[in-house]
């Protein structure tokens, strides 16, 4: 069985897109701009943009010895 064949009959394409422009833009006021691209992309694709983004950091002295603050786990 499809996802087509196993969604309602509401939930049209128009309505996907209606709610992926919705999710889109609450993950821009929560996380900004930068982050809700991201946050959209294949999840290869935000893999490597996050190591890509850990790689650079370090490239700047940045140290991961001490655990992030304010990190629930």
């Amino acid at each position: 069985m499809t996802v087509e064949q196993a969604s309602p009959e509401w939930l049209t394409p128009e309505v996907r897109d209606h709610l992926r422009e919705v999710a889109y833009a609450y993950h821009v006021r929560v996380f900004g701009e930068e982050m809700a691209r991201v946050n959209f992309l294949p999840r290869a694709q935000r893999k490597a943009y996050l190591h890509d983004m850990i790689d650079h950091a370090r490239s700047k002295g940045v140290r991961f010895e001490k655990e992030a603050l304010g990190v629930s786990r």
